[in-house]
């Protein structure tokens, strides 16, 4: 049964990574910046850092918070690190005047954003699957 459910499952994963993700030169550009000011201790991921904004989500006025978002889930982590991150999305969506939103999004990432699952934007996606975090520092 377990087997059978493998490829359905892998599909779905492809087909959802394809259909949520977003090239935007905007976002980009902002990406970079955010990227720029951040500091993180070593060691950083080996693959570059890449926002698509708001993942499987409308980009609002709230796309700067999705994009802090990402830039974490990137780097990754703990378990902590992940509820931290998910926590500080909700709260700066909510600051921009949308608390329902905030809330939508936040029950979202709690259950897309899982590390286990190899999709574009899991938690650690900025390592090689299935790592979630640098060296010492796993879900």
């Amino acid at each position: 049964m377990a087997r059978a459910m493998i490829f359905p499952i892998a599909l779905a994963t492809i087909l959802l990574s394809l259909a949520c993700s977003s090239n935007s030169p905007q976002v980009d550009k902002l990406a970079q910046e955010l990227y720029a000011a951040s500091r993180f201790d070593e060691p950083l991921p080996p693959h570059p850092f890449k926002s698509d904004g708001c993942s499987c989500w409308p980009d609002g006025d709230w796309e700067e918070c999705c994009v802090r978002h990402d830039l974490i889930y990137w780097m990754g982590g703990t378990r902590e690190q992940r509820q931290q991150a998910d926590v500080e999305l909700r709260d700066c969506v909510a600051r921009k005047g949308h608390p329902v939103v905030a809330w939508m999004m936040y029950y979202g990432v709690r259950t897309g954003g899982v590390w286990w699952l190899p999709t574009p934007w899991r938690w650690g996606f900025g390592w090689d699957y299935p790592e979630s975090g640098p060296p010492g520092k796993h879900y």
